[in-house]
């Protein structure tokens, strides 16, 4: 009986020691399995990285919104074109990090462009708005000195043009053409056989938005001016492009 009981003994006693070696190759062999792929996840978070940044760029005809940085990622296939988008971040494997509604979305680096030169300039005549409102008085007694070189100055209608011309240009020196299948945001229309000037706010297929001076005796926003009627023998464009 004692011999039994000491043969279950050691049989007990080696099925523990056994379980016990299988338990810490286990661990050597799962410790192993992590050390393996660690390098591995590493170098996934790795594949990129992201340089915060601000700024505000407008969608193009190649704009796909991606939820992560792969072409595959797509959330929206397509997006009108030149609409702004919050920028956050510029990733180091060519995608822009944006914010729509609060969540992080990719662009493709080719997917957003810098502002257009004439949206530059729309937005900064459309500033002018808070110092020339609709309806303020404006007649040829108002003058203003241009530095886009054409003239020296203008009074009333000219002056207004010149003026707001002068907030989105600068210094840049004014050329005169008469390519009315080249006009453009900011352009001054001398029309009317030489009688009246505009600024151009947007150029349309058969038309153009207008702001204006001594219009009626006042500052006027946004009338719309047929093409067709622009066309004089005395009358011309100023560009400042």
């Amino acid at each position: 009986m004692n011999a039994e009981n000491e043969y279950r003994k050691r049989k007990g006693t080696r099925k523990m020691k056994m379980k016990k070696l299988l338990n810490n190759m286990m661990k050597l062999m799962i410790g192993a399995a992590l050390f393996l792929a660690a390098p591995a996840m590493e170098s996934e978070a790795a594949e990129y990285s992201v340089t915060p940044a601000e700024a505000v760029l407008y969608t193009n005809d190649s704009t796909v919104i991606l939820s992560e940085t792969d072409d595959a990622a797509v959330v929206l296939p397509e997006v009108a074109a030149d609409l702004p988008v919050q920028v956050t971040g510029i990733t180091s494997n060519g995608y822009f990090q944006i914010a729509l509604d609060g969540q992080t979305f990719y662009i493709h680096g080719l997917g957003l462009s810098a502002a257009k030169a004439d949206r530059q300039v729309y937005d900064v005549i459309m500033a002018q708005k808070a110092v020339f409102p609709e309806g303020m008085h404006w007649t040829n007694d108002n003058y203003y000195a241009w530095k886009g070189g054409t003239y020296t100055g203008g009074f009333g209608c000219a002056g207004f043009a010149f003026a707001v011309s002068d907030a989105a240009f600068g210094d840049t020196k004014a050329q005169v053409h008469k390519d009315y299948t080249n006009i453009k945001v900011g352009d001054i229309l001398r029309v009317d056989n030489d009688t009246h000037s505009v600024i151009v706010l947007e150029v349309r297929d058969n038309s153009v938005i207008v702001a204006e001076g001594n219009y009626n005796a006042s500052i006027h926003w946004g009338r719309e001016i047929p093409k067709a009627q622009l066309i004089d023998p005395y009358s011309y464009i100023m560009t400042r492009y």
